[in-house]
């Protein structure tokens, strides 16, 4: 079951990396807005699949403290692409990605010790 749930994660990364290529070729994200929130979600899932592919690389399961760790790092780091490819990371939105990590952080703790 590893190895078919390994391939899983690993193909999900591989057709939303594929996905998210074509959508970037073939559509201009000033047009309309809409294409910018699908390349964001699939970056999401790209992201959380490359990192359950990971994780089960390296451990060989998926503990539920490491799936909610993985979901809160790819949230964390497609918050900080947004700000990023807006240009309006300013301190304030620093401070605003520091508190959303915090609060991220405090619940993994909280959910994974329940």
């Amino acid at each position: 079951m590893p190895k078919l749930a390994r391939a899983r994660s690993g193909l999900a990364a591989l057709a939303s990396l594929v996905a998210m290529i074509i959508l970037a070729v073939s559509t201009n994200p000033v047009d309309n807005v809409i294409y910018s929130t699908i390349f964001f979600g699939l970056a999401l899932v790209f992201m959380i699949s490359l990192g359950f592919f990971l994780v089960r690389l390296q451990t060989g399961a998926l503990s539920h403290k490491n799936r909610y760790r993985t979901v809160a790092i790819s949230l964390l780091l497609i918050v900080l692409l947004m700000f990023r490819s807006a240009r309006s990371l300013s301190w304030v939105d620093g401070i605003i990605l520091v508190l959303i990590g915090f609060g991220l952080v405090f619940y993994i703790s909280m959910r994974s010790s329940a």
